[in-house]
């Protein structure tokens, strides 16, 4: 698998500029069985597509209070916490099969751009020709844009678009802050199912 940062993809797009791209886009700490799911997609849409992932090196939703299996709050304090390190994200992603992932530094001029023009950039760049997205993924300044909103940007520009459903383990949809709480509390079993694979911490 190839990587291609932000600064290198706004400047020249794809390296393969004759082929169509499969994309999505996420942070993907723990790339559990609804990342999976969502990732699968994208490699299976067109086999003669280039499955793209755009993710981000530092996970920006850390340094927030998040709920424990008990209710209970827990403080996720400088990435500390992350499910897994940024190089065995990337990892996975090969073994799922994407083949270009374009990581983006969350810096302060990104986290101000609107979701709209972040949307722009991908499909002038992007040679998209399908884009999924988990139900729960927002971006843009403030999250201004849900998945919704990515969905009919694409469709409008008539690019195969859609909403990728959440993986549900026991009552409650998997994520990322659910297998850290879940980490936390020491029930590494119940993390492990959301992650579809063994913990290594």
């Amino acid at each position: 698998m190839k990587t291609i940062t932000w600064k290198q993809f706004t400047k020249s797009g794809m390296p393969q500029r004759d082929k169509k791209t499969s994309m999505t886009v996420g942070v993907f700490d723990g790339v559990h069985l609804g990342h999976q799911a969502l990732l699968k997609k994208i490699v299976s849409h067109n086999t003669d597509y280039i499955p793209v992932v755009i993710t981000f090196r530092e996970n920006h939703k850390t340094g927030k209070m998040i709920n424990t299996e008990s209710g209970k709050k827990k403080k996720i304090i400088n990435n500390v916490n992350e499910i897994q390190s940024f190089q065995e994200r990337l990892n996975l992603f090969g073994e799922l099969g994407i083949k270009e992932t374009i990581i983006i530094d969350f810096t302060e001029e990104f986290k101000q751009m609107p979701g709209n023009d972040f949307l722009e950039i991908l499909f002038k760049k992007g040679n998209i020709g399908y884009f999924a997205a988990g139900g729960n993924f927002r971006c843009g300044s403030n999250l201004d844009t849900d998945a919704e909103k990515i969905k009919l940007f694409f469709i409008s520009r008539n690019i195969p678009a859609e909403i990728v459903p959440q993986v549900v383990e026991g009552s409650l949809p998997v994520s990322s802050s659910r297998i850290r709480a879940a980490i936390a509390e020491g029930d590494v079993k119940l993390a492990e199912k959301m992650l579809g694979r063994k913990y290594i911490k």
